[in-house]
């Protein structure tokens, strides 16, 4: 771990990503990586390791939409029914000048500040680690800002040929260290890289 990561919590950009780079299809829909037991441990370690999640507008009024009543739908599988559980019922912090109330999806709040700012006064309180794991302009955002220590990508073994991209238009120049590669069930595998200081702490 960086010294950096070692002192404070850490902001993790955690996403699924297309081997040719998206987030999403051609028409901002989600593609879901295929369910198993190794994408279980996955979401599994995700809720225990962090305690606040991080988002732009969109993709907080997108996901506000769907996991508030996924908790109690019976039509939502098992696994994703403990997701949806960890997802509403975990702190989450919306970063938007135009959105007047969180109060649609439980334990949300407007940002009162910048990423940078937030970012900074939430690193130096005690707790687990805050995650993005949704949104690639509010996460382009956080990587500018340098609030990132750690990138933990899901590379699935799709192309999607169109989509947004994740990684565009942040201008952040980094050196990246590499703390986990590991293959899953699906066929699809998992990097972590922890995101070096400047002068390469």
């Amino acid at each position: 771990m960086t010294k950096k990561a070692a002192m404070t919590r850490s902001c993790v950009l955690s996403m699924v990503v297309s081997v040719d780079g998206f987030i999403n299809g051609a028409g901002g829909e989600f593609i879901a990586p295929d369910w198993s037991a190794d994408l279980d441990a996955w979401t599994a370690g995700h809720a225990a390791r962090f305690d606040t999640m991080l988002f732009g507008r969109a993709a907080w009024e997108s996901l506000a939409a769907y996991w508030p009543a996924a908790e109690t739908d019976p039509a939502t599988p098992p696994a994703a029914r403990d997701l949806a559980r960890f997802m509403n019922g975990t702190r989450k912090i919306v970063f938007s000048r135009t959105l007047e109330s969180a109060e649609r999806w439980a334990n949300s709040d407007i940002a009162d500040a910048d990423v940078a700012t937030v970012l900074a006064r939430e690193k130096a309180k005690p707790g687990k680690d805050m995650v993005i794991f949704a949104g690639a302009r509010f996460a382009q955002t956080a990587l500018a800002a340098g609030v990132v220590d750690e990138l933990s990508l899901l590379v699935i073994p799709d192309l999607f040929g169109h989509g947004t991209r994740l990684f565009e238009g942040h201008a952040l120049r980094r050196k990246l260290e590499l703390v986990e590669s590991r293959p899953m069930d699906t066929g699809a595998l998992l990097t972590r890289y922890n995101v070096r200081e400047p002068n390469g702490q």
